[in-house]
């Protein structure tokens, strides 16, 4: 169990960078857009596509680190209403998995809004909106000291 929960663990806190730099890249070139009032193109669409895959790909992840191999979450889970009077456990149970997957959900579901406008500024708009959104909670869940809950930045 170990081995496994170090791979899964390597690639959900690398796979956060892709993330990162893929919602970046998106947010930056909606904004682009908008400003120059240029076309929602192919540029744009891969990105997109690649933001969300990441995503998808860091939930899967997550679910089954969280319900599976993850000692913290094991512990947790095992006395749900201990884990809520210890913040650590609690962040982990419950603060960083519940806000991912809104962030998920909302980044779907403006990706899902996006592809249903046909004007470029309102393509760029939703994107710009949905995305910022999706960003915010994410970058708030990262545990790298704001929420009390350190780690590092990179796993080797």
């Amino acid at each position: 169990m170990g081995t496994l929960y170090s791979i899964t663990l390597f690639l959900h806190s690398w796979n956060r960078w892709l993330i990162l730099i893929a919602g970046l890249i998106v947010l930056l070139s909606a904004l682009k857009g908008l400003s120059q009032k240029s076309d929602y193109n192919g540029f744009q669409r891969k990105w997109s596509l690649v933001f969300l895959s990441s995503l998808h790909l860091q939930l899967l992840v997550g679910l089954i680190m969280y319900f599976f191999i993850s000692p913290t979450t094991l512990l947790a889970l095992s006395d749900f209403g201990a884990a809520m009077k210890d913040s650590t456990l609690r962040f982990w149970a419950v603060e960083h998995a519940f806000v991912n997957v809104v962030a998920i959900a909302l980044a779907q579901t403006g990706s899902i809004l996006v592809k249903k406008k046909t004007i470029s500024k309102e393509k760029h708009l939703r994107t710009i909106i949905w995305t910022g959104i999706a960003l915010v909670l994410i970058l708030a869940m990262i545990p790298m000291g704001m929420m009390g809950v350190d780690r590092p930045w990179f796993r080797f």
